[in-house]
This record gives C-alpha cells, sequence and structure tokens, in this order.
C-alpha cells in the first residue's frame, strides 16, 4: 500500500508539472565541483583596471567587462591580457553613462546596455557602433534602468527592464515580440529583475532581485517555477543580481550575500561556493556572470573591482 501511495503521488506531481511545461525531476543530482583558477583586474581606470565591473561575457577570443564605473567595455584576451576598450563617458552615441549589463550573440555583435542613458547600444565585435538597439517606449512604457541581457538561439534579445519591473523581448531588429511582468510578489511578476538567462531550449531565467528569488519561465512568457527567498541560509538569497546557465545548472550570483549559488533546471540547490571577503574565491558584491565553453565561470567581482574566473567540474 505504502508503495502504491507513493506511486500515486508521484504521478500526481509528475501531471502537475507537465501541465506546466516541464519534465519531473530527476531524484538524481550530479553536484559539480567548483575551483578558484585566477582574476584579472585591479582597482583603477588604466588598462586592465576596473571601477565596480557590473558585467561579464565572452565568446570564443575575449572576455568582455562592462567597466561601469569607469563608462567603458573592456575586451580581455582569453589570459586575461588587455586587448581593447571602447566608450567612454557621454550621452551621445557610442559613448556610456553607467554601462551595467552586455551580451554577445552569435553574430558577434555586443549590447550594451545603460543604467542612466535608458538605452542599449549594438556594436561590432571590435567595439564600433552600429545602432541604438533599444530606446524609447515599448508597451507604453519608456526602457527604465535596464540591466542584464541575453540573446536565445534564435537571436532575440532579452533586457531586463528594472525600473519597470518587466523583462523584454526584442527581435535582432529592434521589434518588441513580448513584454512580461510588471511590478508584484506573485507568479510571473518581478521586483527590480536585474539580470535574464536564457538556455537552448528557450526557457528564460529571471533574477527577481528585490523579491530575493529566481523565476523560470517558458519561451511564451508564461510562468513555471520560481524558487528562493530572502535570507541567508543555502538556497536563499539576499539581491541576487546576475544569472547564468548552461546545459545543466543555473548559476546564481546571490549579491547580497556575497556568494555563487548554483541549482538545478528545476530549482534544486546543489553548490554554495564564496563569502565575503577579498581573497581567492571571496567576494564583494558579485554581479554579472558568464559561461565559457570549457566550464569556465566569469563574475563581475563589483566591490573588489575585479573579474574572477572559476572552474565548473561535473
Amino acid at each position: 500500500m505504502r508503495v502504491r501511495v507513493l506511486f500515486v503521488a508521484w504521478f500526481f506531481m509528475s501531471s502537475m508539472i507537465w501541465a506546466m511545461g516541464e519534465l519531473p525531476f530527476e531524484t538524481t543530482v550530479v553536484v559539480p565541483t567548483v575551483k578558484y583558477v585566477r582574476e584579472f583586474g585591479l582597482p583603477g581606470s588604466g588598462e586592465r583596471q576596473f571601477y565596480y565591473p557590473n558585467d561579464v561575457d565572452c565568446d570564443q577570443s575575449n572576455i568582455f567587462v562592462a567597466d561601469t564605473g569607469n563608462n567603458r567595455v573592456q575586451a580581455l584576451d582569453q589570459e586575461g591580457g588587455f586587448a581593447y576598450q571602447f566608450g567612454g563617458f557621454g550621452m551621445e552615441a557610442g559613448k556610456f553613462n553607467s554601462p551595467v549589463g552586455l551580451a554577445v550573440d552569435f553574430n558577434f555583435r555586443i549590447y550594451v546596455s545603460e543604467k542612466d542613458n535608458d538605452r542599449i547600444q549594438l556594436f561590432d565585435i571590435r567595439g564600433n557602433y552600429i545602432s541604438d538597439a533599444a530606446a524609447g517606449e515599448y508597451g507604453y512604457r519608456k526602457l527604465n534602468d535596464p540591466a542584464g541581457m541575453d540573446v536565445d538561439p534564435l537571436g532575440n534579445l532579452y533586457i531586463a527592464d528594472a525600473g519597470n519591473d518587466r523583462i523584454l523581448k526584442l527581435s535582432d531588429s529592434g521589434e518588441l515580440l513580448e513584454e512580461v511582468g510588471g511590478f508584484g510578489y506573485g507568479a510571473g511578476f518581478f521586483d527590480g529583475p536585474e539580470d535574464v538567462a536564457v538556455d537552448q531550449e528557450r526557457y528564460v531565467y529571471v533574477a527577481d532581485t528585490k523579491n530575493h528569488r529566481v523565476q523560470k519561465l517558458d519561451y511564451d512568457g508564461r510562468p513555471i517555477l520560481s524558487f528562493g527567498k530572502m535570507g541567508t541560509a543555502p538556497g536563499e538569497f539576499f539581491m541576487p543580481k546576475g544569472i547564468a546557465v548552461d546545459k545543466s545548472f543555473i548559476y546564481v550570483s546571490d549579491s547580497g550575500n556575497h556568494r555563487l549559488q548554483i541549482f538545478t533546471k528545476h530549482g534544486q540547490l546543489v553548490l554554495t561556493f564564496g563569502k565575503k571577503g577579498s581573497g581567492k574565491g571571496e567576494f564583494n558584491t558579485p554581479v554579472g556572470i558568464a559561461v565559457g565553453s570549457k566550464g569556465q565561470i566569469y563574475i563581475a567581482d563589483s566591490g573588489n573591482h575585479r573579474i574572477q574566473e572559476l572552474l565548473v567540474s561535473y
């Protein structure tokens, strides 16, 4: 009888998950290992120096850093050496006022979001200005403190429009395809979301910052999963501001708790890494995260004015 009851409970839970667009979670979770590899940068405004970097992304050749306090983007090579930079303070095309997010697409173009200019600019891979990718009104509301971004496998751009408590989905030509959210605490609503990530199956993961949680949406913008709450225990968050995904895991910068947390795609905690400090593998307000092709995790360790590289194995 106990086996039958357990089976019925499992079948009911699985049916509920399938109805929400998800597959049932696996009972066996592979726990990854994380180790510190190296760090890039020092406080300052020179080459390979940063002032409150807020985001990071990478391609096969370079690591790109939104060097927020210096109003520029720096490109580093795979060894962490200075490659080139672009930007500088200003409101005109090609200049920045608090660049806080960036994303590199598969056409080797770079999107840069600016908190204080309320716009997103598009550059080629060498930092030459192409166009304004997003500016003005979307759904009768102007961009307001746009933050983290990601590009899906079809080339669509997702924007965490933090000041409007929503996620925007734009085509690669800038057409508004979808607007999800609005201020609130329920499923599918947000409070100051600071980052967004999209996986190869086009599921969307949102760092719902001021709600101290992560939400997962399907490709039509419907909420299917929420996990986390305000706190300091493993699996809890305090102002999560960065999120990234790979084929197996969700990586969250638990910024206020100065640590990295790793979850399965079903929201199960598998690992907590780091603590507050300035040593190797320690953080001071970690923000943006990028996942490399060989298990590298790059984290904008903002309060320490550096980028840390970790290696994830599983």
